[in-house]
């Protein structure tokens, strides 16, 4: 059974990892192979980034056996900043479940709307939840570009 919890420091290589493989895995689906490679690398290129976005965030984990799968950070306050679930755990919920948590979490620090900059691949999860579209967005990475979708959520 998954399990959720709050994230502990003993955690913090096991969601690099799950963010990587989770992109590696599945980001082929709407991503060029150059593109895949830049983003999955985010967490070690950009290690002092990827540590404060979790650090200083509120972070979820999602266990199976005592071992993280899934992971999903707020910061600050108003913004979902990362929902990540490792490729053989995809597909069953788990980053909907988290979400849940976030939003939970969000209403009570006082946030009436939550925003998100989704990928092609998040998108439609964000929107069964109830996230709409605000702005589609070209960004720049390591010399590509990539497609983001600003989306929000009132939780009033």
């Amino acid at each position: 059974m998954y399990l959720s919890r709050d994230y502990q420091e003993t955690d913090f290589s096991s969601l690099e990892l799950i963010y990587h493989d989770a992109v590696m895995g599945q980001g082929r689906r709407g991503y060029s192979d150059e593109q895949v490679q830049v983003w999955a690398a985010f967490p070690y290129l950009y290690r002092d980034n990827f540590s404060r976005l979790i650090r200083s965030g509120y972070t979820r984990v999602m266990t199976l056996h005592n071992i993280p799968v899934a992971f999903a950070t707020l910061n600050p306050d108003n913004y979902l900043a990362l929902v990540y679930v490792l490729e053989q755990h995809s597909g069953r919920g788990l980053a909907s479940r988290l979400c849940g948590e976030i939003e939970q979490e969000a209403r009570r620090r006082g946030v009436d709307c939550l925003t998100t900059d989704a990928s092609v691949l998040s998108r439609p999860m964000f929107e069964q939840r109830g996230f709409v579209l605000i702005d589609q967005q070209q960004v720049c990475k390591a010399g590509l570009t990539f497609t983001r979708f600003i989306m929000e959520k009132k939780l009033g």
